[in-house]
């Protein structure tokens, strides 16, 4: 074989992948299978500590605050750092509504996946509410939820990689 046959099978298979890496982050936001399907909700009279518990037990990192199925607010893991933690402030003494993100940016169900990843990377933060039709918040898609559909199409890659370098740096969760 030519080293000119073997340059523009290269070429033909680069085009491929690019081909098929834009088809992956182009589907709609409905098309990430790790979405849940109800949404983790609080009313404004929350308090940080009801936000916490309802994270641990839901194992999400944000929970929407809804009233009468109007979004006021997203509160993160992040808030709870930043806005909690860091200001030294009391979870079971502080209204959500002190230290929630209010009107955040949010996307619909028909939104490409590549929009909501601009979104999340030029905004700095990790989760979108989704809102249906009417306006209703429905879940949250998170940074996380996007990179396990990119694996999804990579995951012999992805999962058959050697145990090195590194070997045993990832052996627990982050938080966990």
């Amino acid at each position: 074989m030519s080293s000119d046959s073997i340059d523009e099978e290269a070429r033909i298979s680069e085009e491929r992948l690019s081909d098929q890496a834009a088809e992956i982050i182009c589907g709609s936001i409905r098309e990430l299978a790790g979405l849940k399907p109800t949404v983790i909700a609080l009313p404004r009279s929350a308090t940080v500590a009801d936000a916490v518990d309802a994270m641990i037990e839901n194992k999400m990192g944000a929970v929407l605050i809804v009233e009468d199925g109007q979004l006021f607010g997203l509160f993160t893991e992040r808030d709870i750092l930043t806005r909690v933690v860091a200001a030294e402030r009391v979870p079971s003494q502080t209204p959500i509504t002190e230290v929630m993100t209010t009107s955040p940016e949010c996307l619909s169900f028909d939104d490409e996946i590549v929009f909501a990843l601009n979104r999340m990377t030029v905004g700095g933060f990790r989760h979108v509410p989704i809102l249906d039709e009417n306006g209703v918040p429905t879940t949250v898609v998170s940074m996380r939820d996007v990179v396990e559909h990119i694996v999804s199409f990579y995951s012999n890659e992805v999962f058959n990689l050697p145990s090195s370098p590194g070997e045993g740096a990832f052996s627990h969760r982050e938080g966990a």
